[in-house]
């Protein structure tokens, strides 16, 4: 009787156990890991709209700017910015079974260019030069958060992350028309709230891929807009906000440690 016994709780621990060892993703979410991800690779998708508000003797106006895309290996994101689909690397670790604290760090340099124009005869006579420089651009940002990784599978785990990212944007472009030079300067801030739940697919122990939405919230933000031509230099400060949706991937790994 009692080895009758013996054998069903056995079986029965077998039968509890071996569900659980398939559903762990390979060990993904282990106390003790140091997780390594490259994000926002490929944006697949991508939805921005950008508002600015300014105040000028009383009056103040402002301006929404709207842009989507689909992109599939080639294709733009909208180009009124930029910022949430910029690829960043992130470090996490799993504090406990699961619970990842850790964060990411944005560093994106545009080196810009140039296009010239020259326009014979000019309207007032004579020839007329114009150049124009590409604005270059320098994007600094880091992005705290925490997570949750939840396995679903053997190649499956559901690793939803939230946190806050700031950001520090500069812009600068030159245009040149007959000798004389005007550049524009724009130096922007944002601070957003981040929701970005991910599905990590994990073909084999320590290595994976992930997939999934992104929602930026903007929680404040600014722009300082200057523009110097001739020896005079004008600043105006725009309130700027930029809300962000859409969809990309990534990959990483992890580090027992």
């Amino acid at each position: 009787m009692k080895r009758r016994f013996g054998i069903f709780v056995a079986a029965a621990a077998l039968a509890w156990t071996a569900p659980a060892a398939a559903q762990d993703a390979k060990g993904f979410g282990d106390k003790g890991q140091l997780i390594l991800t490259a994000d926002r690779l490929f944006p697949l998708f991508s939805f921005t709209s950008v508002s600015t508000t300014e105040t000028q003797a009383g009056v103040t106006t402002t301006e929404t700017t709207k842009g989507s895309s689909f992109v599939l290996l080639v294709g733009a994101e909208p180009q009124v910015s930029s910022i949430h689909t910029v690829p960043r690397v992130a470090v996490d670790y799993t504090v406990i079974k699961s619970l990842t604290v850790g964060g990411s760090v944005i560093v994106a340099f545009g080196l810009g260019g140039s296009t010239s124009t020259e326009q014979s005869p000019a309207p007032a006579g004579g020839q007329q030069t114009t150049s124009r420089d590409a604005p270059s651009t320098t994007i600094l940002g880091i992005g705290p958060r925490v997570g949750y990784i939840l396995p679903v599978g053997d190649v499956l785990a559901i690793w939803p992350r939230g946190g806050f990212s700031f950001y520090s944007v500069r812009t600068k472009s030159t245009r040149t028309n007959n000798g004389t030079d005007t550049t524009t300067t724009d130096g922007d801030t944002f601070l957003s709230l981040d929701i970005d739940p991910q599905l990590a697919i994990v073909p084999i122990p320590h290595f994976f891929f992930h997939v999934g939405p992104l929602l930026n919230i903007p929680l404040t933000g600014s722009r300082k807009h200057e523009v110097a031509a001739g020896g005079r230099r004008d600043t105006t400060s725009i309130d700027l906000s930029v809300w962000h949706f859409g969809i990309s991937t990534g990959l990483g790994g992890w580090f027992d440690l």
